[in-house]
């Protein structure tokens, strides 16, 4: 069984062609500013959970900010300059969104006695119970495990906007956090799970309400992740086998556009050009043009793959950055140039390359 997660099947669901590219196709994946801030956010938070950095976490948060400290600063300058976001703008927003996460409850709940705290929890689990046939894996930013037999399941976000209509109502990660807490930890009486928008103010006011950067969704009940786990095997057959006719039967340019705010249908395709407002070209801080989001998919383009000596992908990249690939001869790897012709939504000769 191929692993599930919640990121492939949210994919899956957005847009059949964008899974196939991703997950069957592995072509390389593109990135932005706002995922490369995200990566280096969340590298920071994981390691000042780490025990033996209480000191330098003490430190950080007296000084409110990460960059006064020689080896955090170091840290983040490296992977920003590799990211290509070191800019001054970039810089600190990752500074401000990691103190955000570091200034709330970011060793659990200080009125509950806590059993164990656990940062980047890994788990992969699978389950061949009668129809139930699933495997499952993720990483838990931060969970907590108190001694009343509650538990609190932490993600980060870096997101600029929160989340709203089905994200919220039927978010996957919520259900498959949860089910993997009850998997792993049998004794758990009640599951609590809070996203956290890093961008966005986290404290509540004086008669307890929430910010807007905290989102806690209701718990899910045992019977509802039953039922979960069977929608979860219905979903590891559809995409066990996943084919070149599947590809072509869920793609978000001929959906609808969501009516609860998500983000899907033709706007998970984007547009070519420039950002604009009123006609207007939108600028960014040093006057330059801001790209349109665009499907990395949508458009044709060559690419390098490192294939084993079983001919599968182990690994691919982007024309323009080769010496990223390195082929290990002497195990029969080699490094291969191969060209995507695009979203056949897009372009509609792509077709005729499925003999449909």
């Amino acid at each position: 069984m191929n692993p599930l997660s919640a990121s492939r099947i949210k994919l899956a669901k957005q847009c059949s062609w964008q899974y196939w590219s991703r997950y069957v196709l592995k072509l390389p994946e593109s990135t932005n500013d706002g995922a490369s801030r995200g990566w280096i956010v969340h590298l920071v938070l994981e390691l000042l959970a780490d025990e033996k950095r209480k000191s330098l976490l003490a430190q950080v948060r007296q000084d409110n900010s990460v960059l006064p400290h020689q080896g955090l600063r170091r840290l983040v300058m490296h992977h920003a300059k590799r990211l290509k976001v070191d800019d001054d703008e970039n810089v600190n927003l990752i500074d401000k969104m990691t103190l955000n996460g570091l200034t709330y409850d970011f060793e659990g709940d200080s009125k509950k006695e806590i059993k164990e705290a656990l940062n980047e929890k890994k788990f992969e689990i699978e389950v061949k119970e009668g129809e139930v046939h699933y495997k499952v894996l993720g990483f838990i930013d931060k969970l907590f495990l108190y001694k009343d037999g509650s538990a609190t399941i932490r993600d980060f976000k870096t997101s600029k906007q929160v989340f709203k209509g089905s994200d919220i109502t039927d978010n996957l990660q919520h259900l498959i956090y949860s089910l993997a807490t009850r998997k792993l930890y049998p004794e758990v009486t009640t599951i609590n799970c809070e996203f956290l928008f890093l961008k966005f103010p986290l404290e509540e006011d004086l008669a307890g309400n929430t910010s807007k950067g905290i989102l806690r969704i209701e718990e899910v009940g045992v019977d509802e992740l039953e039922g979960f786990e069977f929608q979860l095997s219905e979903t590891q057959k559809y995409l066990d086998n996943f084919n070149e006719i599947t590809a072509l039967s869920n793609m978000a340019a001929v959906k609808g556009y969501p009516k609860d705010g998500t983000f899907g249908g033709p706007l998970a395709c984007g547009r070519e050009g420039f950002k604009q407002s009123r006609g207007e070209l939108i600028l960014d801080a040093q006057g330059n043009k801001i790209p349109n989001y665009i499907c990395p998919y949508r458009q044709p383009r060559n690419y390098y793959v490192l294939l084993n000596k079983d001919k599968k992908i182990i690994k691919s990249t982007f024309e323009e950055t080769p010496e990223v690939l390195v082929a290990n001869e002497e195990e029969g790897e080699e490094i291969e140039l191969r060209n995507y012709s695009g979203c056949p939504h897009w372009n509609k000769e792509i077709i005729d390359e499925f003999d449909l």
